[in-house]
């Protein structure tokens, strides 16, 4: 992966790589939830599009493995993995049917509040020290929550409902990555996240299985090649500068869906979608930053005098 983006942009400086990288990868994210939508609406099931949408990012990145690196490297934490996949599917599963049930824009705006359960998560179950600033900014990012949702003035949504538990459940997935994705290549968790959720996703697809039309099997086959070129411009991005710097692009997403939602479905999004989406968004670049803040602290504690 480092080979690829180096022979990519190499002349450019760590920031500017990131920030380019990050830019597509927010991009990608954007059109990827709309295609899944137009694909739900011509009535293809969130099996097929889970399935599709690992398999073809399996044969993505397993054609990028074997153009850069000439083989497919093993893993220790096989196991590991294959238990945050099977979080993995249930996260898309609920994401895509959330998807279907609520405009993008709005969906788009919640699925920013994934880094707050993260927060959390890490608080309960890993036993991270979350002091009380990053407990406001996560109180602050559930006022955010409230916003868009308006409960008392909109009726309750279970689209919004699945796109919730689909961050948390996503939160999961992201805390035990946390416990190998230093010791891995990006290339090779991609691999192996796409292969084994591919298999998991198969029974389901082929207990609800419509032979898609050729411009819908395009769209599927899209799905998982951009998906998964976005997932390595964000890993990449992520490990050339530190998280909390290119944190700010990511608020990109919302315009980029608004962008693809109004032409492909005439959406267009309210003052309190923009709104909440602002205050979630500014909670956990406000997390981010603390987490980097603390990570160079600690840096500097261990470092050899």
């Amino acid at each position: 992966m480092s080979e690829w983006a180096a022979a990519s942009m190499p002349t450019l400086s760590a920031p500017i790589r990131a920030t380019i990288l990050m830019l597509g990868a927010t991009f990608i994210s954007g059109l990827q939830s709309c295609l899944m939508r137009l694909i739900a609406d011509h009535g293809i099931d969130a099996f097929q599009i889970t399935l599709f949408r690992n398999l073809f990012g399996l044969i993505s990145v397993f054609a990028i493995m074997l153009w850069f690196e000439r083989r497919v490297p093993g893993t220790p934490w096989f196991w590991l993995i294959a238990l945050s996949c099977v979080l993995h599917v249930a996260s898309m599963l609920t994401f895509i049917l959330g998807l279907s049930l609520l405009p993008l824009n709005e969906s788009a705006a919640l699925a920013f509040a994934a880094p707050l359960f993260v927060t959390i998560g890490a608080a309960l179950f890993l036993g991270e020290k979350v002091r009380a600033r990053r407990w406001s900014a996560v109180a602050a990012g559930f006022v955010g929550v409230l916003i868009i949702l308006r409960p008392g003035v909109v009726p309750a949504s279970l689209g919004a409902a699945l796109i919730l538990v689909s961050c948390m459940i996503g939160a999961a997935v992201t805390l035990m990555f946390k416990n190998f994705a230093g010791h891995e290549r990006p290339t090779t968790l991609i691999f192996y996240q796409c292969l084994i959720s591919s298999a998991f996703s198969v029974p389901g697809a082929a207990w609800v299985w419509v032979t898609p039309t050729w411009p819908i099997f395009a769209a599927l086959a899209s799905i998982g090649l951009i998906g998964t070129l976005g997932w390595l411009a964000f890993l990449r991005a992520c490990r050339l500068i530190d998280a909390s710097a290119i944190q700010p692009i990511e608020f990109v997403k919302l315009p980029s869906v608004a962008f693809f939602a109004y032409f492909m479905f005439g959406e267009v999004p309210d003052k309190w979608v923009w709104l909440g989406a602002a205050v979630i968004f500014s909670s956990t670049l406000y997390i981010a930053h603390r987490e980097a803040v603390v990570a160079r602290s600690s840096r500097r504690l261990t470092a050899p005098q």
